[in-house]
Formats: structure tokens, sequence, C-alpha cells
């Protein structure tokens, strides 16, 4: 039924046509019996494959012959030489793509003459890396891209991709370049280079640009104007040849691949043609769509989509462009010849019945063998069918469809009411909507997923698919065909898939608090070891000035047990009793300045334990911190033989967490003791502070071994270390890390090479979001 109004149109516009040709018919009774062949060569885009198999089924099978033709088929390298040989007279017909639009409207004159592919197959196949990677991940990478893939272009330039941010190299067609490493990208069909990735293991992403709304025809015959202008019957022979060997050959498509390894090339395996005919299935869709059908709405789709993206300009023309075997009739020559043409009038009539009646024949056998391949392939799918007479609101339901829900023949009401009466009432207005948008025009194809009602009263998941498939002189849709297939089996998988990555995500989440806790429980262990360290250290600082007034104590008793007996025994000089008194009184003196040493060190270090013990937040001055901790670090930087210096002004208020701050930078510094001095060389430390609008930039530097560019990003990580075995744990600049980000809110970032030190830039808000 699909073709009926097709073949109805041919067998009128033949009718008009008759009476104007009768004169050549006429002389064309009395013309040889055998004419000489034309020679023609058709230019493909590649090698010999099973993609250009309906011309190797047109040739072999004799209908080239049968139409007057000798035709010599040419494989190409490139993909450049159908438009350059077409448009030099070299080849007659060529096999191009979608950008012959942008050829056409560069001044070449090409004419397409029938779509072979309904969806283009190129695809951009880049390596597997991630679960999340996305087609923005090839940005700065190498690309091999095929000529005649603009698709693939307007694709990139629609996501936001700019050529010149990508390195594009001469195509090599060989995936082994892709698996080796050689480049990141690489254009392709989804019929053939894909099955070379699968059995050779490797794990690849595919991108296609109908994911971002770009439907492309895919390979389109055509020729150039000269060739239509001289041999207009010659171009009809062959286009109608052509499209007769595509059906021909996807209805055999195992006898096809027979054929081209005996006679074209054993270049691909039995196996992988079969395959590349298996993906052309979906693209050229040969049971429901008429071979070398072409819309003109959907190439005016395709003009507005280079348009948006800067390769059209808007509103590009079409005239010329696609090819009309059956053009209008030149009225004015028409009334001049019918006076000529009464005269034979009689003749004529007797001849167009019987043409009529013949033509008529072969229609009725075309509908009928398109109507049983039809039929074969639905119930081969499991498909079901419902066909929507618009205007009356008429449905018919195949024997599949009411199978499918249990029901009799007479059991479904003909009536678009029946239809939906059987659709879930949480989908119907969905339905209605996705309906309507496509009947306008604002969406391309009709798909919905939807619950139908079965009649013993459970739900079934279907999808139906659907396409108008006649519309009236204005463009009014007048009938509508759907298929109906049942994916409830799938919806159940897709629900199982649902529940386990629910209860991957309360897992994740667990695991996450999990892991928040042992931070907290290794922060609050560090803290604790580094307080122990800063304990070692005070206690160590105080041992030199209580040494030094237990010493001094000790000998400013001995001299008052001297000044004792001299005052007893009554033998007292004056000079005696002043030495007495000096030493007295600097002994004194060196009592109180060790004391107030010791005093100011206690001071510090409590300020410290306070703070290190501490959650809470206060104000404080950021260079008494920084000289705190410094002091509480002071026996460790002396046997290391290191320097601190401390560029930061007085009065430098902050209002945050200074305990937190104390541990950063305590681990700072024994990072810098541990890992970054050598042994044998003295190392200098400067820290640095600033204030900013709102924030203090902090910058902790040292002049050590530095860090290795590819070791970098590790550094941070938790448990990394380069001296595992030796004391360290791994964890002081991931803490550091951790910190910054999670209670600071604030940022870091390491700026090293190896053997120049590091730098380290802190930015904290001066005052950070309480806890």
């Amino acid at each position: 039924m699909i073709f009926l109004n097709q073949v109805t149109r041919r067998c009128h516009i033949s009718s008009q046509r008759l009476v104007l040709g009768f004169c050549v018919s006429l002389s064309g009774l009395f013309a040889p019996s055998a004419a000489a062949l034309d020679d023609i060569n058709l230019q493909l885009k590649y090698l010999h494959q099973f993609q250009f198999a309906g011309y190797y089924a047109a040739l072999e099978q004799g209908y080239y012959r049968e139409a007057g033709l000798d035709v010599h088929i040419s494989e190409g390298i490139s993909g450049k030489e159908p438009l350059e040989n077409v448009l030099s007279g070299k080849s007659q017909f060529g096999v191009g793509s979608s950008s012959l639009l942008l050829e056409r409207h560069a001044g070449k004159p090409v004419v397409v003459l029938g779509v072979v592919f309904q969806h283009s197959p190129y695809v951009l196949l880049t390596p597997k890396t991630t679960a999340t990677q996305t087609i923005h991940d090839i940005a700065g990478k190498s690309l091999m891209l095929a000529a005649q893939s603009e698709e693939i272009i307007a694709y990139l330039k629609k996501e936001g991709i700019a050529l010149d941010g990508i390195k594009q190299l001469e195509h090599s067609f060989k995936p082994d370049d892709l698996i080796n490493g050689k480049v990141y990208g690489f254009s392709a069909y989804s019929t053939n280079e894909t099955d070379y990735l699968d059995r050779a293991g490797f794990a690849y992403q595919a991108y296609t640009p109908r994911s971002a709304g770009i439907d492309f025809y895919g390979d389109n015959l055509f020729t150039s104007e000269q060739e239509i202008a001289k041999h207009p019957a010659r171009v009809r022979a062959f286009r109608e040849a052509s499209m007769r060997g595509w059906q021909y050959a996807m209805s055999h498509t195992e006898e096809i691949s027979d054929l081209i390894l005996a006679k074209y090339s054993q270049r691909n395996s039995r196996e992988h043609l079969l395959y590349e005919a298996k993906q052309m299935m979906p693209l050229l869709q040969p049971v429901l769509v008429e071979m070398g059908y072409m819309n003109p709405g959907r190439w005016q789709h395709i003009g507005e989509v280079y348009a948006e993206l800067g390769m059209l300009p808007k509103h590009v023309s079409l005239d010329g462009f696609l090819y009309e075997p059956n053009p209008r009739l030149d009225l004015v020559w028409w009334y001049r010849a019918l006076a000529a043409v009464v005269l034979i009038a009689a003749c004529a009539w007797l001849i167009h019945i019987k043409h009529l009646s013949t033509e008529r024949g072969i229609a009725r056998a075309r509908i009928k063998a398109s109507e049983e391949r039809l039929n074969f392939a639905m119930q081969g799918a499991g498909y079901g069918v419902w066909d929507w007479d618009i205007p009356s609101g008429t449905v018919m339901y195949s024997e599949r469809w009411r199978e499918m829900h249990g029901y009799q023949q007479d059991e479904v009401p003909n009536c678009l009411e029946g239809w939906e009466q059987r659709v879930h009432p949480d989908d119907l207005s969905k339905i209605k909507v996705a309906m309507l948008d496509y009947l306008k025009g604002k969406s391309d194809s009709y798909v919905n997923e939807h619950r139908a009602l079965n009649k013993d009263g459970s739900w079934k998941w279907v999808v139906d698919r659907g396409m108008v498939v006649s519309r009236d002189a204005h463009g009014k849709p007048l009938r509508m065909v759907c298929t109906h297939a049942d994916i409830s089996e799938r919806k159940q998988y897709e629900s199982n898939l649902q529940h386990l990555n629910e209860q991957l995500e309360l897992r994740v989440e667990e695991r996450t608090r999990e892991l928040s806790l042992a931070m907290q429980q290794v922060i609050q262990s560090e803290k604790l070891a580094s307080l122990g360290s800063l304990v070692a250290g005070i206690s160590h600082e105080l041992n030199t000035p209580i040494g030094n007034t237990l010493m001094v104590a000790s000998t400013l008793n001995d001299r008052i047990s001297q000044l004792d007996a001299l005052l007893a025994s009554g033998h007292i000089s004056r000079s005696k009793l002043h030495l007495l008194l000096e030493d007295c009184q600097n002994a004194s003196a060196l009592i109180m300045r060790n004391s107030q040493r010791s005093g100011e060190l206690i001071a510090s270090f409590k300020r410290v334990a306070v703070d290190q013990t501490s959650e809470r937040r206060r104000n404080f001055d950021l260079h008494i911190l920084v000289q705190d901790i410094l002091n509480a670090l002071g026996p460790a930087i002396r046997r290391a033989k290191a320097e601190v210096e401390i560029r930061i002004a007085a009065g430098l208020q902050m209002d945050s967490y200074p305990g937190y701050l104390e541990q950063i930078l305590s681990n700072l510094v024994m990072n810098s003791l541990h890992h970054g001095f050598n042994a044998s060389k003295s190392g200098h430390i400067l820290i640095s502070a600033q204030q900013l609008i709102d924030s203090v930039e902090l910058v902790y530097q040292d002049d050590g071994l530095g860090i290795a560019k590819e070791l970098q990003h590790r550094v941070f990580e938790p448990f990394y270390t380069t001296k595992l075995g030796q004391g360290g744990s791994g964890l002081g600049l991931s803490i550091v890390y951790n910190l910054t980000h999670a209670i600071f809110k604030g940022k870091v970032q390491l700026e090293s090479e190896a053997g120049h030190g590091l730098r380290i830039v802190f930015n904290f808000p001066l005052l950070p979001p309480e806890q």
C-alpha cells in the first residue's frame, strides 16, 4: 500500500506524456532491434565494499544492460574522486554525501538523483577512557577527518568545539591508527570500521551527529547538469536500474557478499561484508522507504543546519539541485503540438490503453511484492502495525497488533478512540502532544513509548514508530502508518537497573560517610602527633633558659653564703662588699632574663596548645601565630640547619581558626625538613602574607629539592609519600589540602620544578564560614 499513490501518479503522468511522445514512439517502432550500449562510468567514494552493493547487483543482474548501458564501476581512494570526475566528465555518475548541497551553493552544477542511505552512517570514533567522557574531550587532540565528512565538522561546530583547536591529520582509513594511539579521533562509518574495532577487542566511543539533531542523508547518487541536459533518457534509465539493483541487494545480502568476494574485492572477509549489510538495514530502511526517495523538506532542513553553523546562507535555494524524473510539461509547446496530435489521437489512445494496462499490471506486482516483503519483515521482527486514515479517523490494526494484546478480530473498534481507550491514562496526554508536534512538523519523526492495555486487564510497555506516508497538495497529512513493538522486557531490565543504581548510590553515600569520619580521625591523630612534636620542641627550648636560671641561682646562693660568713666574722672590707653585691646584681639580672624568656616560651606554647586542641574560631594576629609555631618547631629547624624567614606585617588580623592554620604550617615546615632539604646542605624557608580585599594570601616557599612535574598531581593524595617506610605517613600535604578547602573554604596552588624548590600559594577568606 505504501507505493500505491506513487504508482498511480506515475500512471497519470505517463498517460499525459504518451500523446506528446506518440510521434517519437512511432519512429521508435521502426528503429533497429538492438542498439549499441552507452559506455558509463560510475565513480564510488571509497574502495569496493557492501556500502555500494546495489550498483554491483544492478550490473551483475543485467539491469544496466537492459537499460542500454555498459557500466564500469570505479572505486575511490580519498573520497574526493566522485565530485572531481563527474564535473570533469571523466565519470557520468558518482556517489556523494549531503555535502553536495555545499558544492551546489559554491557554484558546482551537481544534481542529486536519489538517496540511498536515509540516515548517514558517519560517526566519530575515540578510545573509551571513562564512563563520563563526552565529545568535548577531543578538544586539543588529533583527528583524522575524511573528505565529504562535513556533517562531522558541523557536529563539532554545533557542540562549540573550535576546529583551530584540533590537530587534523590526513585520513589513513586504518583502524590500527586509532588502536595504537597514533590519532585520538577517527571519522568512520558505523557500518564498517566498528567491526574491525570489535573484533580487535578495542573499547571505543562512537559519537553520532544525530545526537545533536544533525540527521543528514548518507550516500547519494548524483550527476551533473550537463549530463541531464545532453542525455535525459540515459540519466533516468541509470537511476531506475541502480535503485532496482539496491532493492535486490538488500533482499539478497549473502548472495551479493559472495559476489563482491568473487568479482570485486577480497579485502574484507565474508563475515565483515554481512556485518556491513546488517548495519546498513536501519540506515537504508529498504522495507519502509522506496529506494532513491528523497524529501525536499529534509534537504531544506539540512540546509538550515548548515546555515546555523555559518556554512550556508539562510533559506538556500534547492532549485535545480534535486532531480525530477517527471518534470512538468511545457504547456506552450503542448498547445502548439495539439493540432498535430489530434490527427493521430485515436491510434495514440489505443497505445495508451495498452501501455496503461501494462503499467497497472507491473504496479500490482510491485505492490504485492512490497507488501509481502513488509509482512515478512514485520512478522520476523515481531512488530504490529496500525494504519490511520487521518481525515476519516479510521484506524486499521494488523493481526500481529491484536495478538500482541490478546484481542480478536472484532474486539477493537477501527477508530482512533479505540486506540486511545487502550493507552494508559498517565501516558495519553504525552502521546497526544508528541503526535501533534509531529503532524505539525515540529519534530522529524514520531517515536513514543507508553503502556497499552491487554485484554486480560494487564498493561504492556510498547513503542510506536510512525511516519506520514501521504499528504495533500497543501502538505496536510492524510495517512500515517506506525509500527508497534513490545518492549516490556526491556522496561523490566531498566527498572531492575534503576533499583541497582539506587542501592549503589546508598552504598556510596554510606561509604562516603565512613571515609569522612575516617579522615576526621586521621586529622585528629595528626593533630595530636603534631602537638606531641610541639611539646617535645617546647621542652627542648625551655631547657636552656631554665638551666641557665638554675646555674645562676646556684652561683647567687654561693655569693650570699660568702657574704653571710664575712659579716659574721666582722672582717669584711668595703671593696669586698661592693664586689659581692655586684655579683649578686648580675646574677639576679640573668635570672630575670631567663625567667622572662621561659615565660614567653610558655605563653607561646600555651597559645599553640590551646589552638591545636580546640576547633574554636577567634581573632588573632597572623605574624604572632606564625612566630609561635616556629618557636615550637625551633629544635627541629636547627637540627636540619635550616633558616626560616617571616615577611608578614605586624597587625594583620584574621577572624578564623588558628589551630587548623598552625597544623597547616607545621605540616609544611616538617615536609620541607624531611623531604625538601638535602642533609648536606642548609635550607631556607620563607613565609609571607598580604591582605587582599576580602582574603589573605599566604605564600610558603623553600629552596629545596622541588617536585617533578609528573608527580605534582599526586602530592595532595592521601598516603602518597616518596619515603615509604622511613617515617613518612603520606598524610601531611593531604591534610593541608583538606583543611584549606573543607575548613577555610580557601584555595591552594602548588608551583614547583625539580631542583628549584617549591612555592605553595594559599588564599584564605578573612571571615571563613562557620563550621
